[in-house]
């Protein structure tokens, strides 16, 4: 339920932009979830669905192993499944909506287990997957994650060319809008909002929200936009790591009034 209200909130967002995103596919009803497909292994394929998605527009989707392989997706009522790769490292969602005026693009990077690729993170990063594409500079290593309160660089790229001074978009699940401006060569950096509200003190006791970055540019007639969407996770030193250091001290406190304690009894002792 939760996912849903966040898919609703994402695709209300988008929806003044008319930007596409990727993100991830929940049944809506208990009688979809047992129609999911499942791998060899038995677990369930990963699916994702599309804010926005056009379906009159010509598509273009694929899955992008590190080897910079495509696999090609298709979309069935809304979403597609993806493949299993067998291959460790990040892998890109990629998807490309044209018309006669507008060239729309999606990419999401999604970390996958499997055979060691021996390939850097950049070189999926940096292939050009659309004309106007959102890079990371640096995606979070393996057992990391985009996290709140933590700054993050980007660039925004047309083509071989880097987009400076131009807008940029942030929009989370969580309610948060933020606009930012690239620099002279492109480069902007995000600091990811710690924007969630209850949140449990265990790690894995929070769910992630999701952040899309947008940009458009307009180039010989065409309009371009683009997003990068990925999930954001709680910062623990946001939360319960500084509780945790507040208890600490509270003990250590403690311990040391006992200790002063009774070194002061034991000199009274020895007075007497």
């Amino acid at each position: 339920m939760r996912y849903l209200f966040i898919s609703m909130l994402l695709s209300s967002l988008l929806l003044a932009g008319e930007f596409i995103a990727w993100q991830p596919y929940h049944a809506k009803n208990k009688k979809a979830s047992h129609q999911e497909h499942n791998t060899h292994s038995g677990r369930k394929a990963k699916q994702f669905e599309v804010n926005n998605f056009n379906p009159f527009a010509q598509t273009e989707a694929y899955y992008l192993m590190p080897t910079l392989e495509k696999r090609e997706l298709s979309f069935e009522d809304g979403h597609t499944s993806l493949p299993r790769t067998g291959m460790e490292n990040y892998h890109a969602l990629v998807l490309i909506q044209s018309t006669e005026e507008t060239i729309q693009s999606s990419v999401r990077y999604l970390y996958s287990h499997g055979r060691p690729s021996k390939t850097s993170p950049t070189k999926i990063t940096q292939y050009h997957k659309s004309r106007l594409e959102i890079e990371p500079v640096l995606l979070p290593k393996e057992h990391n994650h985009y996290k709140g309160s933590n700054s993050y660089d980007f660039r925004l790229r047309f083509d071989d060319n880097r987009l400076g001074y131009h807008p940029i978009t942030l929009t989370t699940s969580n309610g948060t809008t933020l606009k930012v401006e690239s620099d002279e060569g492109g480069r902007f950096q995000i600091k990811m909002p710690n924007d969630f509200k209850e949140v449990k003190m265990k790690r894995r006791a929070n769910r992630p929200a999701e952040f899309i970055l947008s940009a458009s540019y307009s180039h010989e007639g065409i309009n371009y936009s683009t997003t990068l969407a990925m999930p954001y996770h709680v910062n623990p030193l946001d939360y319960w790591h500084e509780q945790t250091f507040a208890i600490v001290l509270v003990f250590l406190g403690i311990m040391m009034g006992i200790f002063m304690f009774r070194n002061i009894h034991k000199t009274k002792k020895r007075k007497a």
